[in-house]
C-alpha cells in the first residue's frame, strides 16, 4: 500500500527538471538563449573575481562573446588568455556556446531587438562623480594655491590647465571625505570605506604575487599548484592556471613547431603537462606538441600533419 502511495504522490518536482522539460517542449534554439544568459549571470565563477571586477561581459551575438574593460593593463593579459575563457565558457554551458571572445564598448540597449545575440540587462546607473564634484566649494585660500600653482607654469595657458586640474583634484578629495573614504594604510590615498587597500595597492600586490608564481614556474616547469604554494604561500590555485597558460602561449609562440628536442621545446612539454624531467618521454613529448601545434611558430610552408601520422595508434 505504502509503495502504491509513494508511486502515485513522489512529490514535488526539482527546479531543474522543470526548466529542462519546458526547454525541451520549446526546442533548442530556447535552451541554448537560456543558457547563453546563464553564462553572463555568472560570469564571475567563470572567470574569477578579479577579472569579473575588472570586465563587464556586454552579451553574445554570432558565437562570439563581447566583453567591456576600461583596464588597459588587463586587456593585453587578457588576449592571451582568450582561447581559455572560450573553454571555460563552454565548459561552464556544457556545450559549446561561442568560438571567440572580443572587446567591445558597453551595449547601452538590454533587448535583443529582434536580432541574433543575447545581452545583459541595462545595468543601473552609476553615480555622476562629476556632477558630484563640481558642487564640493573651495575656500578662498584653496582657490589662490590653484592659482599659484598655475603661475609658477611661466605659459598662461599651460597655467590656467594646472590650475584648473588642481582645483578639481582637490575638489574630489573633498567629495571623497564626504562620502566617508578613508586613508589607504599603505600609500595614504583616499579609498571606498568598504575597502582594506586601495585600487593601486591591490594591483601591485597581485602583480607582485603573479610575478612570483611565474618565478617558481621558470624555475620548476612542472610544478603544481601545492608545490608553487610552498614558495608563494599567496598564490591562489586560478592564478596559478592563469599563469602556466600565459607562459605556455609565449613559449609556444617561440618554439618552432617541429622542434622536438630542445631545451626549449621540452620546457614547453614540462610546463604544459606538468612533467618532470625524468618523466619525459618521445611518446608524450609528441603528444603535448601536437596539441599545441597551432600555439607554435609555424614556418611558412608548414601543413599540419594527420593525427596519426604523427601519434601512433592505440592507447598510450
Amino acid at each position: 500500500m505504502a509503495g502504491s502511495l509513494k508511486a502515485r504522490s513522489p512529490g514535488l518536482e526539482r527546479p531543474d527538471t522543470i526548466i529542462r522539460k519546458t526547454f525541451q517542449h520549446m526546442g533548442g534554439n530556447a535552451e541554448k538563449k537560456y543558457y547563453m544568459h546563464w553564462v553572463l549571470w555568472h560570469w564571475p565563477e567563470i572567470v574569477g573575481d578579479f577579472i569579473a571586477r575588472n570586465t563587464s561581459p556586454q552579451g553574445i551575438r554570432k558565437d562570439t562573446l563581447y566583453i567591456y574593460s576600461d583596464n588597459s593593463a588587463l586587456r593585453n593579459e587578457l588576449q592571451m588568455m582568450m582561447p581559455q575563457i572560450v573553454q571555460s565558457v563552454n565548459n561552464y554551458a556544457g556545450q559549446k556556446m561561442i568560438e571567440k571572445v572580443a572587446f567591445s564598448k558597453r551595449w547601452e540597449k538590454s533587448d535583443s531587438e529582434g536580432i541574433d545575440e543575447i545581452r545583459l540587462a541595462a545595468p543601473p546607473v552609476d553615480e555622476n562623480l562629476g556632477r558630484e564634484r563640481r558642487k564640493m566649494p573651495l575656500s578662498p585660500a584653496e582657490m589662490q594655491a590653484a592659482e599659484s600653482l598655475g603661475a609658477a607654469a611661466g605659459d598662461r595657458e599651460i597655467g590656467q590647465a594646472v590650475s584648473g586640474l588642481y582645483r578639481k583634484y582637490l575638489q574630489m578629495q573633498k567629495l571623497k571625505l564626504a562620502k566617508s573614504y578613508r586613508k589607504c594604510p599603505r600609500c595614504g590615498q583616499l579609498m571606498p570605506p568598504d575597502a582594506t587597500i586601495c585600487d593601486d595597492c591591490s594591483r601591485k600586490q597581485r602583480e607582485g604575487i603573479t610575478a612570483a608564481v611565474r618565478q617558481v614556474l621558470r624555475d620548476i616547469p612542472w610544478a603544481r599548484y601545492p608545490e608553487v604554494k610552498k614558495y608563494v604561500p599567496e598564490a591562489t590555485t586560478r592564478m596559478v592556471n592563469e599563469q602556466r597558460s600565459i607562459m605556455v602561449q609565449k613559449l609556444a609562440a617561440d618554439t618552432d613547431v617541429n622542434d622536438k628536442t630542445s631545451i626549449k621545446a621540452k620546457t614547453l612539454v614540462m610546463l604544459y603537462r606538468c612533467l618532470p624531467p625524468d618523466k619525459l618521454n618521445e611518446d608524450n613529448i609528441t603528444r603535448a606538441l601536437y596539441a599545441l601545434r597551432f600555439d607554435m611558430h609555424r614556418p611558412k610552408d608548414y601543413k599540419a600533419p594527420k593525427r596519426y601520422d604523427v601519434i601512433k595508434l592505440g592507447r598510450r
